[in-house]
């Protein structure tokens, strides 16, 4: 039921409750000798029984087809991805056409397939260019270097020779290939949007060198070359028609469905939030991860040990409430990463429709907006974890971790059970404020998603009551002020869960306000000082999840403004020819082969605002060079330039290229012998070289699994060429159709599994091979397939020869991977996760900087491009998309090394999952400490309606005098992080006893300066709760970042040379000394 605001499993365990109660009231009607029904009454019962049988089966099915995820577009990509080929195979039965490509016309079917005409519009036309020029710049390469062997031959050969085979010639076009591979495999690692054209070039070549050596005269390669390039400039025509004109799909539509998507996982994950708050109304929240309370011994007990509470209830943390929620957060997270890469593409495509360019990227920041408190949201679990941990309730979940926490923290058993008991009242009188507002903004992002057109209009159903007519719906015009007035409610109401909180602390605010506070220089505290900062501590959660909630709500608020401003300036109302201009398409141009040499790519050009200089700090200036200081003469600029000749020949992805021209060489040697060259030929040996530029990776793990893939995806291929041959007599229309049929179920796992795209890919092609050049057989006859030096071969004998041919070649690009060193991914992760780290380092400083900006009121005109918060937010955007996408990127390369033979030691995959998870977590809270703190520069009065800007300004004021004071020394944290990525990116040891961040203890020191800055009275005031989510978030930051070092120093050693003399023997004799005295 899509319109149910329920969760699956709530509605799934209502269902399981009605039919065990409708069970068991049957069981005791048949015990009873009176229950006894007519006969037409148990006709009814038994067909209402085979009706829900029919029902169960027919939920069954609906199940499994769900998992198959087989809807209506994944049929039509299928079927738009089958379509390519079968016009290669088929229109090759055209006499004119099989004349004009003889017996190269299944490469035409082949290239089809590489062509991949099932991407959206924008990449399948950057592709296609790509491809053209790719092939076409081969095709003079390809003339050059057979030229020049031909040149070479004319040379060397002797007066009156008629000896078919020249040594000279073939070392030059080995020459010419080796180079050409070499060249085009860097560019393919160093620019990943080149993939695919470099292995149309790699087949190109591979196909004009190999054959070079055997030609007497420049004639027979023109014709080649000619005869090759038709086929591949066809190939590119008819899979351009496909692309354009069978089910066209462009980027803005991917676009605008993943929107969509988003939208629908924004109200998932709302709907998750509130089920996972409402299971906290009757559940311990501080309940171990194992489901059971395990404590260490207490001192306050008697140092006694606390038993384990072996109850069955299990940790909020394992509902299936929490999971819904992990994973609808992860669905959202992993989406929004997808959403970053596929934006481009769309704003550079001309279209005909209503939303531009700089519509959809307002959309995506206006996700961004949404997105990030609720990311906030999402660890309320781990922090009642924390909280648990750090006050000694359960132990960590490493028995060899520190105990981190503070004095005031310890409490006895049955303080957890009164807080427990408090939570529980807490979260039942957040209940129905929750519940109004949620069910407010999950109508505001349906809003938001049918105004801009994301989402189809709801249906208008007849029967509707008088009520609910009186309340707009989404889509009304006057939506925006019924979400706007529900959301200022909630805020309005908050002190009512405040006042309910207190009630069960049994608190007023003057005894909250009356507590005394520990001094700054002391460790200590009383009891009550510590019952105070506990209550704080829970106060500061509250607010944490009221500020979080609110600040999503005005998020949809700004979404739905939007959507109606559109509506209202006539965007929605009509389409409109929408073509990108000039700058687009130079930066268009720009990121094929650009290299991003700064944390933020779109570096500031003038810094100034009005009539003041801003002087920002170095980090947005582009990376320095440690051994050269900035050029300053054309000279040095030239240098420069001449520089990046031995940097890019010594570069990782020089390397790759190497390594794949030696694995080509390898099996193309073969072809430039004189006593191989005709079983290279004859044995078609070209299809291995073919497999080694399709399937050649960088890392161990990848090529292992490579490897096996491709070796499975041939195996199947042949069965299938064979199967799809015989089941139709050899008949050439049948052959077509089944080819087809075939290739259109393989489509299927092309684009279900996106990691084995290259496994699909090959197998595809693998049996388009097959089929291809026995129906060219069959088409020119035996004569012509084999002029080429080529034999005939009937299928049963060719399938297996082509997979012989594709073992040979996976085999040969395996071990150039691992040989004469590997690249595993173990390493590559490493390096990564420095990176990772080295961008959380900048991020954090960007972040610090936007908070101070914030408190000093320091940020200037925000709708400047020139002002200084603008420039932040540039830097700070830029960053977390890269952090956004390097993540994932970290947990792709933690799978592939599981494929990776272990020699020696076991692979530390815990440890580097902890630090991948340390880094996603510091990501999320500093992004939450940037959006919470949004409010301290914020002006609008209907957004708080209960203070004024004035009010609002001289608490920010009084509260920056007091942290300047403090002087909070954030530059630490920076550091460290440097540190760490140095590290771990190099291997090198941790130096010993390196100081953890401690917490701020900022509310403590604030206090001690002024004890009136945090009173009860200040919880209106909205940057009161800006600074509890920023007290939350920062402890949370230090406590990661105290793990992710125990993380590290695990991973990498620490250079600690102390040691610790056993004193036994000294104290032995001074215990004796002291019992001889003693007698």
């Amino acid at each position: 039921m899509a319109g149910s605001s329920e969760p699956a499993e709530i509605r799934a365990t209502r269902q399981d409750d009605r039919v065990v109660g409708s069970n068991e009231v049957q069981n005791e009607e048949d015990a009873s000798p009176k229950a006894q029904l007519p006969e037409g009454n148990v006709s009814k019962a038994r067909d209402t029984q085979n009706g829900e049988i029919k029902e169960q089966k027919a939920s069954k099915l609906k199940s499994i087809w769900s998992k198959i995820g087989l809807d209506i577009p994944t049929l039509l990509l299928m079927f738009k991805g089958s379509v390519a080929p079968t016009i290669a195979i088929a229109f090759y039965q055209a006499d004119s056409v099989s004349v004009l490509y003889g017996n190269l016309g299944y490469l035409v079917a082949i290239i089809c397939v590489l062509s991949v005409p099932i991407m959206p519009r924008a990449k399948f036309i950057q592709t296609v260019v790509l491809n053209t020029i790719g092939v076409c710049i081969g095709c003079a390469i390809g003339l050059l270097g057979i030229w020049s062997g031909i040149q070479a031959r004319i040379h060397t050969t002797p007066a009156g020779s008629t000896a078919r085979y020249n040594s000279s010639q073939a070392v030059v076009c080995a020459i010419w290939l080796f180079a050409n591979i070499w060249f085009v495999n860097v560019l393919r690692a160093k620019m990943p949007a080149l993939q695919f054209p470099v292995i149309i070039y790699s087949i190109f070549t591979n196909i004009s060198f190999t054959f070079g050596p055997r030609f007497p005269a420049m004639s027979y390669g023109i014709a080649l070359i000619k005869q090759i390039l038709y086929g591949f400039l066809s190939a590119f025509g008819i899979s351009t028609c496909v692309n354009l004109l069978v089910i066209p799909m462009s980027s803005r539509l991917v676009v605008f469905k993943q929107q969509a998507g988003y939208i629908g996982l924004l109200r998932a994950t709302l709907k998750a939030q509130t089920g996972y708050l409402q299971s906290l109304e009757n559940t311990d929240m501080f309940l171990g991860s194992n489901g059971e309370n395990e404590t260490k011994d207490n001192p306050e007990d008697g140092n006694k040990p606390l038993k384990k509470d072996t109850g069955k209830q299990m940790h909020p943390a394992n509902s299936p409430h929490s999971k819904a929620l992990k994973g609808a957060i992860a669905g959202l997270t992993a989406l929004h990463g997808k959403l970053h890469g596929d934006i481009p593409f769309a704003k550079r495509e001309i279209a005909w429709g209503k939303l531009d360019a700089k519509d959809i990227d307002e959309i995506y920041s206006l996700f961004r907006g949404i997105t990030i408190p609720l990311l906030g949201m999402s660890t309320i679990s781990d922090i009642f974890e924390r909280v648990a941990e750090r006050r000694g309730w359960i132990k960590p979940r490493k028995a060899e971790e520190r105990d981190r926490s503070e004095a005031w923290e310890h409490c006895p058993k049955a303080e957890r059970i009164a807080e427990q008991k408090v939570w529980n009242g807490v979260m039942k009188a957040l209940h129905d404020p929750f519940s109004v507002v949620v069910a407010a903004m999950d109508q505001g992002l349906e809003h938001a998603g049918i105004v801009l057109e994301l989402l189809p209009k709801p249906k208008k159903s007849k029967a509707v009551d008088e009520e609910a007519q009186s309340e707009p719906k989404p889509g009304d015009p006057d939506f925006a002020k019924y979400l706007g007035e529900k959301v200022k409610s909630f805020y309005s109401t908050r002190g009512q869960v405040l006042r309910a909180w207190a009630k069960e602390k049994g608190l007023s605010e003057s005894q909250f306000d009356a507590a005394k506070t520990a001094p700054v220089e002391r460790n200590e505290f009383t009891p009550d000082e510590a019952k105070h900062r506990r209550d704080q501590q829970q106060l500061y959660l509250i607010l944490f999840m009221e500020n979080l909630l609110f600040s999503a709500g005005t998020a949809i608020e700004a979404l739905v403004d939007f959507a109606d401003k559109k509506a209202e300036d006539g965007t929605m109302k009509k389409k409109r020819l929408i073509v990108p201009g000039p700058k687009r398409l130079r930066k268009w141009v720009k990121s094929i082969g650009g290299e991003d040499t700064s944390i933020d790519t779109e570096s500031p050009d003038s810094l100034e605002a009005g009539s003041n200089n801003v002087y920002l700090g170095q980090g947005f200036n582009p990376r320095k060079d440690p051994e050269h200081l900035p050029a300053n003469s054309p000279w040095q600029r030239f240098g420069n330039l001449v520089r990046t000749i031995p940097r890019f020949l010594g570069s990782t992805e020089s390397a790759f290229g190497f390594r794949v021209a030696c694995a080509t060489l390898t099996i193309g040697i073969v072809a430039f012998l004189k006593d191989t060259e005709t079983f290279f030929f004859q044995q078609r040996l070209v299809w291995a070289m073919i497999i080694i530029a399709i399937g050649m990776t960088m890392t161990s793990g990848q090529s292992i699994f490579g490897f096996l893939g491709r070796v499975g995806g041939t195996a199947i291929a042949m069965v299938i060429s064979m199967l799809l041959w015989y089941i139709v007599d050899e008949q050439v229309p049948g052959v077509i159709v089944m080819l087809w049929f075939f290739i259109f179920i393989q489509m299927y796992f092309f684009i279900k599994y996106p990691r084995l795209i290259q496994v699909w890919l090959l197998s595809i092609v693998t049996e388009v091979l097959i089929v291809g050049y026995e129906l060219q057989v069959k088409k020119i006859g035996i004569a012509a397939s084999a002029s080429t030096g080529q034999p005939y071969y009937p299928i049963y004998e060719l399938a297996p020869y082509r997979l012989a041919t594709v073992a040979a070649g996976s085999f040969v690009a395996f071990i150039w991977t691992i040989f004469p060193y590997p690249i595993s991914d173990r390493s590559w992760i490493r390096k990564d996760l420095g990176s990772t780290l080295y961008l959380l380092a900048n991020y954090y400083s960007v972040v610090d900087s936007t908070v101070n900006a914030r408190l000093h009121n320091t940020e200037g005109d925000m709708e400047r491009k020139t002002s200084p918060g603008r420039q932040l937010k540039k830097v700070r955007t830029k960053i977390f998309n890269k952090l956004m996408m390097l993540l994932p990127s970290l947990q792709q390369h933690a799978d592939w090394q599981k494929w990776e033979p272990t020699i020696g030691g076991k692979f530390p995959r815990a440890t580097y999952e902890g630090i991948i998870l340390r880094a996603n977590n510091l990501t999320n809270y500093l992004a939450l400490i940037s959006y919470a703190t949004e409010s301290w520069s914020i002006d609008a009065d209907d957004r708080y309606p209960n203070t004024t800007p004035a009010s609002r300004r001289a608490w920010l004021n009084d509260l920056t005098a007091l942290v300047d004071q403090i002087g909070p020394t954030s530059s630490r944290i920076t550091s460290l992080l440097s540190l760490l990525s140095a590290s771990v990116r190099q291997g090198s040891a941790l130096p010993p006893h390196i100081p953890l961040p401690q917490p701020y203890n900022l509310s403590r020191r604030l206090e001690a300066l002024d004890k009136g800055i945090l009173d009860f009275r200040h919880i209106e005031e909205p940057g009161y709760s800006a600074y509890a989510v920023m007290q939350v978030a920062s402890s949370l930051i230090t406590d990661d970042l105290a793990r992710l070092v125990d993380h590290v120093k695990d991973l990498v050693g620490e250079n600690d040379f102390t040691f610790h003399v056993n004193l036994s023997d000294s104290s032995l004799e001074s215990e004796i000394s002291r019992k001889g005295k003693k007698d």
